[in-house]
C-alpha cells in the first residue's frame, strides 16, 4: 500500500523593520512632544525665541524685563532728529515731541507674537529659530500732533466754500474752491517708520481737500433768500403793528449759517435784535448783577434783578417764521425775562465773606496824566472774581493800553531810561496787586520786576508789565471766588482782596542787597532824532544790585509753599543816544516810536 506524507513548508521570518520604525517614530514623536511641552512651560510668560523689537531680541523675557529693553532701545532713535519737507519749506523735529512709545503694550505684542502652533513649534523647536519683528506701539500726543499739523497746514492751500453774499447787483454766488490739507495719516506713518528704519527725512504728502460747501449748495441757498426777501414783513408788538421790514432791510439782516454740507437760510440774532429793540423801549426793564456790599466786616451780597427785554434768537426766529409763510407774512415779538449775569444765588455760592488782604502803594511824584492812567486801570480791574482754579492774568483782565481805551502819555522804563509812553502808571497798578497776592499766600505763576530800583515800592517786590510782553499772573488755590475791590485818591492806590479765609499766614523774609555793579555807560539808538545826532541821559549814578525775598506759606499751622522772588536792579550810569546815521561803539538797545 502506498503511503502519502505531506511534508510541512517552512514558515517565512515576518520583517521586523516597519515595526522598528513605528517605534522609533512613536518615541521621537513623544520625544519632541515633550520638548515642544516642556520649552512651552518655559517660555509660557516670556516672549518666544526670535522676537525681536527694533532690532533688540527679547526672546526669553517676561513683559517687565521686556518693556524696560524695548524702552532703552527706543530711547535714542525717539530723540534722533527728523528734517520734515513740507511744500519746500523745512522743519525739525525729534519723534519724542510728538510720539510716546508705549513699552507695556509693546512687550504685550512681542509676548503674544507667533503664538499659533506652527509658529510657536517653530520657535520653540529650532535651534536656530526665524526672526520674528514686532513693531513698538507709538502713541500720538495729541496737542503737539495737532499744533505739529495746523504748523505743516500753514503750506497748504485751504479749500473755500461756496458763499451767498449780498452785492449792489443782489445776492450773488462766490465760487467754491477746491484746496489741499495735510495728510496727517500718512504723516504719523512716516513718523513711526523713521523710529523704526531710522530714514531722517519725511515728505510731507498733501492730498485733495473737498470744500464743505459746493457751488451748487450755495445756489439753493440764494433761491431761498431771494424767496424770504420777495416781500415784506410786518412786525407787531402785543397785537398792534410797530413797523414792516421792507426786502432791502430784511437783505441786511440774513444769515447763512453752515450745516453740514449745505446752508439754513434765516436772519441774524443779534442785528435782528438790535433793530427791533427799539419799539419796545418803553416795557424793558434792564437786569441788575448782584453785587458785594464791603463796607462792613462781614461782606453782605446784594440781590439780583431779573430784567425784561426782547430775546434776539426769538425775534430772528419769528421773521424767519414769517418770511418762509406764504400766507402770513407778520412777526410778532414778544418779551422774555432776562436774568442777570450774575444772580444772588451765583454770588452767594462763591462764598465771599471777609476781606483777605489789602495793600496799599504811594503815588510818588506823579502827573495829572499818570494818576489818571492809574485811577481808569483800578476801575478795569475793580470787581474782578476769580474763581477757585482760575488764574489771573493783568494783561487779560486791563487790555491794551492805548489813547482810544481812555489812556494818556504817562513814561516807562526802557532799558535805563525813562521814556514817555501810552499807558504810563501801570507798573504801580501791577505793583499793588502783586502784594496782595504775595500776601494772601496765592501761587505767583508770573512776576518781573522793573530794571530800576523805585524807592517807593517796598524792597524786591515790585512787578512790571507791558502789553504784549511780561505779565503779571497768579492762580486762585483757595477752596473760594476770591473779589478784587479798589480805592485810589491822587496820592495812592489800595487794592483788597476778599473771600473765605483758610488761616493762612505769609512769612516774609527780605535778603542783602548783593552783587552791587557800579555804573557803566551805556548806548542807544533813537530812530526819531535827527540824523547824526548824539544826546546823553546822565541817569541817577545809582549803583545796580540783586536782591531776593523769601516766602513761607503756612495753612493752619502746615507749610503749604515756599518761594525765592529773585529780582535783579541795574546801575543807573549815562546813556549815550544816537540818531539814525550813527554807529554806537558798543553794544545798544533801541527806543520806541514815540507815542
Amino acid at each position: 500500500m502506498q503511503m502519502s506524507v505531506l511534508v510541512a513548508a517552512p514558515l517565512r521570518r515576518r520583517s521586523r523593520a516597519p515595526l522598528y520604525i513605528a517605534v522609533a517614530v512613536a518615541t521621537l514623536a513623544a520625544a519632541v512632544a515633550a520638548a515642544f511641552f516642556a520649552r512651552a512651560q518655559l517660555y509660557r510668560g516670556e516672549a518666544l525665541p526670535g522676537v525681536r523689537v527694533l532690532g533688540a531680541d527679547v526672546g526669553g523675557r517676561d513683559r517687565a524685563s521686556a518693556a524696560r529693553e524695548i524702552a532703552d532701545v527706543a530711547a535714542p532713535r525717539l530723540l534722533a532728529p527728523v528734517r520734515i519737507v513740507a511744500a519746500g519749506h523745512i522743519l525739525k523735529l525729534t519723534p519724542v515731541q510728538v510720539l510716546r512709545l508705549d513699552a507695556r503694550a509693546t512687550a504685550g505684542e512681542a509676548l503674544a507674537s507667533g503664538r499659533a502652533l506652527p509658529e510657536r513649534a517653530i520657535a520653540l523647536l529650532s535651534p536656530a529659530p526665524p526672526a520674528r519683528n514686532v513693531d513698538p506701539v507709538l502713541r500720538l500726543r495729541q496737542p503737539a500732533t495737532a499744533r505739529l499739523v495746523r504748523k505743516l497746514a500753514a503750506f497748504s492751500n485751504p479749500p473755500r466754500s461756496a458763499t451767498v453774499a449780498l452785492t449792489d447787483a443782489g445776492l450773488v454766488v462766490k465760487p467754491a474752491r477746491v484746496g489741499t490739507r495735510v495728510d496727517a495719516t500718512g504723516l504719523f506713518a512716516a513718523l513711526r517708520r523713521h523710529v523704526a528704519t531710522g530714514h531722517s527725512t519725511i515728505l510731507v504728502r498733501y492730498v485733495r481737500a473737498a470744500p464743505a460747501i459746493g457751488n451748487a449748495q450755495a445756489a439753493e441757498a440764494a433761491r431761498t433768500a431771494r424767496t424770504l426777501l420777495a416781500a415784506p414783513v410786518s412786525v407787531r408788538f402785543r397785537g398792534a403793528p410797530v413797523t414792516t421790514l421792507q426786502p432791502d432791510r430784511l437783505a441786511r439782516l440774513l444769515a447763512f449759517q453752515p450745516s453740514g454740507h449745505r446752508y439754513v437760510v434765516t436772519f441774524d440774532a443779534e442785528r435782528a435784535g438790535n433793530v427791533l429793540r427799539r419799539f419796545v423801549d418803553p416795557w424793558r426793564k434792564r437786569a441788575r448783577n448782584a453785587q458785594f456790599d464791603t463796607s462792613h466786616p462781614v461782606v453782605r451780597v446784594i440781590p439780583s434783578r431779573d430784567g425784561i427785554d426782547i430775546d434776539d434768537q426769538a425775534v430772528a426766529d419769528a421773521l424767519a417764521a414769517a418770511a418762509y409763510s406764504s400766507v402770513d407774512r407778520t412777526a410778532e415779538l414778544s418779551l422774555h425775562a432776562r436774568p442777570a449775569e450774575l444772580t444772588t444765588e451765583e454770588a452767594q455760592a462763591l462764598g465771599i465773606h471777609r476781606r483777605l488782604t489789602t495793600f496799599t502803594t504811594d503815588m510818588g511824584p506823579s502827573s495829572s496824566n499818570r494818576i489818571h492812567n492809574v485811577h481808569l486801570m483800578a476801575d478795569f480791574i475793580d470787581g474782578t472774581i476769580i474763581k477757585s482754579g482760575q488764574v489771573f492774568s493783568f494783561n487779560e483782565v486791563v487790555g491794551p493800553r492805548t489813547a482810544e481805551r481812555g489812556f494818556l502819555e504817562g513814561q516807562m522804563i526802557v532799558g535805563g531810561l525813562v521814556l514817555p509812553a501810552i499807558g504810563g502808571g501801570v507798573c504801580q497798578t501791577a505793583t499793588t496787586l502783586f502784594n496782595n497776592a504775595f500776601e494772601a499766600g496765592l501761587p505767583i505763576l508770573e512776576r518781573h520786576n522793573h530794571n530800576l530800583y523805585l524807592s517807593h515800592y517796598p524792597l524786591g517786590r515790585d512787578a512790571t508789565v507791558s502789553w504784549g510782553g511780561p505779565d503779571l499772573k497768579f492762580g486762585n488755590d483757595l477752596k473760594h471766588a476770591i473779589l478784587i475791590k479798589t480805592s485810589y485818591t491822587n496820592s495812592t492806590l489800595t487794592f483788597s482782596f476778599y473771600g473765605a479765609p483758610q488761616a493762612r499766614r505769609v512769612v516774609a523774609r527780605t535778603g542783602p542787597e548783593m552783587n552791587f555793579k557800579a555804573p557803566t555807560t551805556s548806548y542807544a539808538v533813537d530812530p526819531a532824532a535827527p540824523a547824526g545826532s548824539v544826546r546823553v541821559e546822565s541817569g541817577s549814578g545809582r549803583s545796580g544790585f540783586d536782591i531776593t525775598v523769601e516766602r513761607t506759606v503756612y495753612e493752619r499751622g502746615k507749610l503749604l509753599r515756599r518761594g525765592k522772588f529773585p529780582s535783579r536792579y541795574i546801575p543807573e550810569g549815562p546813556t549815550y543816544i544816537y540818531g539814525p546815521g550813527r554807529t554806537p561803539p558798543g553794544p545798544y538797545f533801541v527806543l520806541p516810536s514815540s507815542p
